[in-house]
């Protein structure tokens, strides 16, 4: 476990019990850290302090900073903690940043969406692909017949990527939220893919990483699920023990 491995390194560093490798691992992940956390500070932390007045709360995106600069950090810990301690930074450790990462998308994506005061009042998302010459003929199809009853439409997007956040980046039925993920990844990339290289790309690799950490029970390690899903597997009841596979 990294929580383990984190707290265990600590300890040695501590005792002063490490070899010349795990001293080297922990002062490159305590450098590297600190000149991340800098740049995310120069360059990130002006954007999500500005205010956005559309939003209810314009300072979301500050309130939500560390959400997103936990994996920024964790991410150069675990590659360098490894060099010193791989019996407790496996290659599944990896998986962790890369959720969190992930779910801090969808998470801020979907708050945002929700407390938009401009979001829901009109069809602008869905009329500008319409409008958009790029636009495949049947996605404008699919577009159109959706463009009725567009409110419906956008608040499903917005609580679809709400709920797959929060799944994810919490770890808690990751099998169900990469499900999510994965249908809203790719209903983008095939009704929006046509717009640019670019919007099919995102889409098509984020389909990727989502079904990725649902095959490999990202949330079994550091997340709900680590407790949920053992716990369901070994349930008598079929409802529950069900469950536990979408853990």
């Amino acid at each position: 476990m990294i929580v383990n491995g984190l707290s265990f390194t600590c300890i040695e560093a501590i005792n002063l019990k490490l070899n010349r490798m795990q001293w080297f691992a922990l002062l490159a992940a305590i450098i590297v850290d600190v000149l991340v956390g800098a740049l995310v500070a120069l360059s990130l932390v002006p954007i999500w302090a500005r205010p956005d007045s559309d939003l209810l709360a314009p300072y979301i995106g500050l309130y939500l900073a560390p959400l997103a600069a936990l994996p920024l950090l964790l991410l150069p810990a675990i590659f360098f903690l490894r060099f010193g301690w791989k019996e407790k930074f496996g290659v599944r450790a990896f998986l962790l940043p890369i959720r969190l990462a992930l779910g801090f998308e969808f998470l801020s994506g979907g708050i945002e969406k929700l407390i938009d005061t401009t979001y829901l009042a009109s069809p602008g998302a869905i009329a500008g692909a319409i409008a958009n010459p790029a636009t495949s003929d049947w996605a404008r199809g699919v577009l159109n017949m959706m463009l009725p009853n567009y409110g419906a439409f956008l608040l499903l997007i917005a609580t679809g990527e709400l709920l797959v956040g929060l799944s994810i980046y919490f770890g808690g039925f990751t099998r169900l939220g990469a499900i999510g993920g994965l249908l809203l990844m790719w209903t983008f990339m095939f009704l929006l893919g046509s717009l640019s290289p670019s919007t099919f790309g995102i889409n098509f690799i984020g389909g990727v990483a989502f079904l990725a950490l649902g095959m490999l029970q990202a949330g079994r390690y550091i997340g709900v699920d680590q407790f949920l899903g053992p716990k369901l597997d070994k349930s008598g009841n079929r409802v529950l023990h069900m469950l536990g596979s979408l853990t």
